[in-house]
């Protein structure tokens, strides 16, 4: 736990001094927000609203959280922490957290966009729901981004995986958009994320409705995703005292 909790503090507190970062976190959400209430007219909904931060949430991830020990590896501290006698599950999960807690930055910044910028108003909505839905995406976040990490470094095709998923994810996972207004094969690959079933609970909480089962969907399937991670990180550890391969890129 104390390895963790460094590892998300140094992690936050170097993204927090990026320019690359913060403008991602905050112009992301802010951009896709605008053209969202354009496109409706100028009357978007909250619903409509978090998903352009949850967005920017996603940027941050997969630049961030899948690319952590990639980054590592460049940087030439990768191996330093492969030798050392910790977990390397522990700081991949920190860094990770980090960077979706940078990302809930856009949530922010596209709510406050919309409410003094735009001048939106919105409709009453059940916050807890909402803000146990938030928490649900952030979660599945932080689990793809684990398992993505571990991807990254054994594919060792990082720029490119990243530059391809960015926005099929969003899309089909029903970030700005609901995905029951999509074609449904398209909805339905979106349900073999977390991060899907997850937005199905925001979408239920802007409407009221009970999203328990979704709910536990989202949890079970991020543990899932979890529990690949971990048995990546420790197959990236094998190979590298096996192969001694972590300098190739």
């Amino acid at each position: 736990m104390r390895l963790y909790l460094a590892a998300w503090w140094l992690q936050l507190r170097l993204l927090s001094r990026s320019p690359f970062f913060v403008g991602m976190a905050i112009l992301t959400p802010i951009a896709y927000c605008s053209i969202a209430v354009l496109m409706a007219g100028g009357q978007a909904s909250l619903r409509i609203v978090v998903g352009a931060g949850l967005m920017g949430a996603w940027s941050t991830t997969l630049f961030g959280a899948a690319e952590a020990l990639f980054m590592q590896r460049f940087s030439g501290t990768l191996e330093f922490l492969i030798g050392s006698p910790r977990s390397l599950v522990a700081p991949v999960l920190g860094f990770a957290t980090a960077t979706v807690s940078l990302g809930a930055y856009s949530t922010v910044a596209a709510w406050l966009w919309a409410r003094f910028v735009l001048q939106l108003g919105f409709e009453s909505v059940s916050w807890s729901s909402m803000s146990g839905g938030l928490a649900l995406t952030f979660v599945s976040l932080t689990s793809i981004g684990v398992l993505l990490a571990g991807l990254y470094v054994l594919t060792r095709k990082a720029i490119e995986i990243t530059n391809v998923m960015e926005y099929p994810i969003w899309l089909v996972c029903g970030v700005l958009v609901p995905a029951a207004t999509l074609w449904p094969p398209i909805a339905a690959a979106g349900k073999l994320l977390p991060l899907g079933w997850a937005m199905e609970v925001v979408d239920r909480a802007a409407t009221g409705e009970p999203a328990f089962a979704q709910a536990g969907n989202a949890l079970g399937l991020s543990m899932i995703y979890l529990a690949v991670g971990v048995v990546l990180m420790r197959r990236i550890d094998l190979l590298a005292r096996k192969r001694g391969t972590l300098r190739l890129r």
